[in-house]
């Protein structure tokens, strides 16, 4: 794992768990937290390895490149900005774009109230998704729901209603999406939307309104409309909802990028650090 410019105590931390856990080996690039390497067991420390750069820019810079070229199997952001180093993995010459892919994000959420993985896309990266990249969206997040091993995902198309009207056109665009699922587009998946939150992931939510969907109220992935509603509920669901336990991932990357927020906790980056080993395993 590179970890670009692990200045913060927070990210670095994070990093050193997932090595003492026996699953991360780190290469941290740039600037490091030094009171916590200076702990470091004599076990942890042969798997941590420090390599130094002139600021956070060449950092991120170095970081990828040596994703691109090998030398690591996946990219964790660390004190940097997001929009700079998207900058460095979109680049033509050393970044970790796939040819012609759609970038987005992937979170998943493990909810004591469910009792299973709910993944949602896209909470990071992508304003308003055009139906191109909301294709894209769905592809990712169920290719990530298979490596998970749910069999036939469940997706909902969120909306604040379960009508398709001219009046929204998001809806019209989910038509189109459920019959391209319909069709096989997608693999083994099932689709179903537009659908509130509640119906998306309630029984009981569905019989209180009287209605029926495919998913039955127990949806694995949910599609958002835009990244203000699933940047409020995932913020939402780390701060408020007592138990929930969260990760998330770059997707449309040739390797694993782990694109964690300031705000996320130790155990979030973590979780997150497991959910692109998994990935790794999985390719």
């Amino acid at each position: 794992m590179a970890v670009a410019h692990p200045a913060d105590a927070h990210t670095l931390q994070a990093v050193l768990n997932a090595v003492h856990l026996g699953f991360v080996e780190a290469f941290l690039v740039g600037e490091v937290h030094a009171p916590l390497l200076e702990k470091l067991s004599s076990e942890t420390a042969a798997w941590v390895h420090h390599i130094p750069a002139s600021d956070a820019g060449a950092a991120m810079q170095q970081a990828v490149q040596m994703v691109h070229d090998g030398e690591a199997d996946a990219l964790m952001k660390g004190l940097v900005n997001t929009d700079d180093l998207l900058r460095h993995v979109l680049n033509k010459t050393y970044g970790l774009r796939q040819e012609g892919a759609v970038i987005s994000h992937v979170a998943a959420f493990h909810l004591p109230i469910l009792e299973r993985i709910v993944l949602m896309t896209d909470v990071a990266v992508i304003p308003t998704p055009s139906p191109e990249q909301r294709r894209a969206q769905l592809t990712y997040a169920t290719a990530l729901a298979h490596q998970l091993g749910i069999d036939t995902p469940r997706v909902a198309l969120l909306h604040f209603c379960e009508k398709i009207s001219d009046k929204f056109p998001l809806t019209l665009d989910y038509a189109a999406l459920k019959e391209e699922a319909n069709e096989g587009v997608f693999g083994k998946v099932i689709v179903d939307g537009p659908l509130d939150l509640l119906c998306s992931l309630s029984p009981q939510g569905l019989a209180d309104k009287h209605l029926t969907s495919v998913l039955e109220g127990k949806a694995d992935v949910l599609l958002f409309p835009d990244i203000e509603t699933g940047n409020a509920v995932y913020k939402t669901l780390s701060f408020l909802v007592s138990g929930a336990e969260a990760a998330s991932l770059l997707v449309g990357t040739t390797h694993p990028v782990v694109l964690t927020s300031r705000g996320d906790s130790i155990e979030t980056k973590v979780n997150s650090l497991a959910l692109a080993a998994i990935q790794i395993k999985k390719d």
